[in-house]
């Protein structure tokens, strides 16, 4: 449980930064792997505090719970192991990408759990997007998440606050069960 969410979306800010700042041709052209590395951190610590932030219950509103992103569906071609786990030009269908509408939730789970976790690159430039599939779903699908929509969904979650609560005591849970969350913004 998460006693006071505002400083869990201070970091999360404080990652959308890092990830801003560090995504250069630039930053990748001088330490490759340094800047890589922050960048992932950055994704990766940011998908852990989001999801936190919705399992404690009443941390985020309604809408932000429920936020939806447009993601690329890409089906395996080969199986997924140990031994074949980076993407290769006959790896997956990269011919027949799907658009899908998933929530936020769900990718911070494939993130948690990822298998599979690479990035897709400008020609010389920035990353534009990074591509997960959880140890479950690695040999069904794998997912694409633009770097844009990612950073939309961190100042989403991160400028989220709740300025109305509506809940209920739940006899068979021995719990109160929040009915609504209603947002507002800082």
């Amino acid at each position: 449980m998460v006693y006071e969410s505002y400083p869990w979306k201070q970091d999360l800010l404080r990652r959308k930064r890092l990830i801003i700042k560090y995504n250069t041709a630039e930053r990748f052209d001088k330490s490759y792997d340094s800047t890589y590395t922050v960048i992932e951190k950055g994704i990766f610590y940011s998908a852990f505090i989001i999801r936190k932030l919705i399992d404690c219950g009443g941390k985020l509103s309604d809408e932000a719970d429920n936020y939806s992103i447009q993601v690329k569906a890409i089906k395996p071609l080969k199986h997924i192991d140990n031994l074949n786990r980076w993407p290769e030009e006959d790896s997956h269908d990269w011919e027949h990408e799907k658009q899908l509408t998933v929530a936020g939730k769900d990718i911070c789970n494939w993130l948690i759990h990822s298998y599979l976790f690479f990035s897709e690159f400008e020609e010389n430039g920035p990353m534009l997007a990074f591509c997960v599939s959880s140890d479950y779903d690695r040999n069904k699908i794998l997912y694409k998440i633009s770097m844009c929509d990612w950073l939309r969904y961190i100042d989403y979650i991160a400028s989220d606050d709740i300025v109305g609560l509506s809940s209920h005591y739940d006899e068979k849970t021995g719990d109160y069960i929040y009915t609504r969350k209603e947002r507002g913004t800082r």
